[in-house]
């Protein structure tokens, strides 16, 4: 043990484990977030009966990553990994439990067996579905690491809505006291290259390549406050949601209020929803349900059918990103898994194109209906509270 070179994030991990179900790494490169998560998991297998599983997407991801660095982890409990790790296996047995390298590329693979200990390697390639039935299988702690090149479902799922069983561990190369200087001048070079550099220098969140919307920023706000507010709905049932969304406008700026977002909503169920929320105001509603449009009318809300046209879509997401900022309120998970993935397409070979993706999209759509009748107007008469 005495040959252990520790880092800050390894302290962390060792802080948290007790109280937390879910021990998130986001970092950068070379700031030990997997290193550090290794050298913690070997002291488990050391001291514990425990079966733990380090999973990634691939056997090739595995062998290259977690697999390459084991045995320099283990070196340095004076451990030679090549003496305890299975390469058949794919496993290593070490004084009490086991850790099993495995890649589950499939839901179905993720259906196998339990474990004491999961650790989610490089999370942001896994699917949630294939990583929500990994941790459903296991019995105590969940690991997981990744950089941040964009929002996920970690964030969405976990850091969310189990925010009270996480704890999120950020670091950077500069939480890495032995990182050559070599490596430290490549890292910084780099400083110019404004994503690159926000998430693999200083492992915030990154901008996804071809994201349309880079005015974003989740925000807590009184909600109530405005005084004008703008509806909108975009219909849905069984493979699309139903979702509504509500908004104002203050100085040059969006507020993203509230949402409604979910399948299987029949009219009956919605109406008195969206009721709650708008009351008397006038909601702007996707034209191609005329019958679902009349329903609402007959129970008293004043749903408008969007006049949409040609290039409704472009001149809409031009206006929404001509804001200075669009506010999303905490609340309203959905809106923001929306406009952070909204994406343009892209060609073969990699090129941007103008054309938007048809995804993540349902309460871009429901906006764009909201604001149609002032898309195109004088917008400075807008923001000073002009009603249109």
């Amino acid at each position: 043990m005495n040959l252990l070179k520790l880092s800050k994030v390894f302290e962390k991990i060792a802080k948290e484990y007790k109280n937390s179900r879910y021990i998130i790494n986001q970092g950068g490169t070379s700031s030990t977030k997997t290193f550090s998560t290794l050298q913690f998991l070997v002291i488990l297998a050391i001291k514990y009966p425990l079966s733990i599983d380090i999973v990634g997407l691939t056997q090739g991801h595995i062998k290259a990553g977690v697999i390459a660095d084991m045995p320099r982890v283990l070196e340095q409990f004076g451990i030679d990994f090549y003496k305890y790790y299975s390469k058949s296996e794919k496993n290593l047995y070490l004084k009490n439990g086991i850790i099993n390298f495995i890649s589950v590329d499939t839901i179905g693979k993720a259906h196998g067996g339990r474990r004491d200990v999961l650790f989610l390697n490089e999370a942001n390639h896994l699917n949630y579905k294939i990583a929500e039935q990994l941790i459903i299988r296991t019995r105590e702690k969940v690991f997981i690491d990744f950089n941040p090149t964009k929002r996920f479902w970690v964030h969405d799922k976990i850091l969310d809505n189990k925010k009270e069983k996480a704890v999120l561990i950020k670091s950077t190369y500069k939480d890495n006291p032995f990182l050559e200087k070599e490596v430290i001048r490549a890292i910084e070079g780099r400083m110019g290259d404004n994503n690159f550099w926000k998430v693999y220098g200083l492992g915030e969140t990154g901008n996804i390549e071809g994201q349309i919307f880079n005015n974003l920023e989740i925000k807590d706000f009184d909600k109530e406050k405005f005084e004008k507010y703008y509806n909108g709905i975009d219909w849905g049932f069984s493979n699309d949601p139903f979702a509504f969304i509500r908004s104002a406008i203050e100085d040059d700026k969006l507020y993203i209020t509230d949402e409604i977002y979910q399948t299987g909503l029949l009219n009956k169920d919605s109406i008195p929803l969206v009721k709650k929320i708008i009351g008397y105001e006038n909601v702007i509603c996707d034209s191609s349900e005329p019958k679902s449009i009349a329903e609402y009318r007959n129970c008293g809300i004043r749903a408008i059918p969007a006049k949409k046209g040609k290039g409704s879509i472009e001149s809409g997401i031009k206006f929404l990103q001509s804001f200075s900022k669009i506010y999303i309120h905490p609340e309203c998970k959905n809106a923001q898994k929306e406009f952070y993935n909204y994406c343009f397409k892209k060609s073969f070979d990699g090129e941007i194109l103008s054309v938007p993706e048809d995804d993540n999209n349902h309460l871009i759509d429901a906006m764009r209906y909201s604001l149609e009748n002032i898309i195109g107007k004088d917008k400075i008469s807008v923001i000073k509270g002009i009603r249109i």
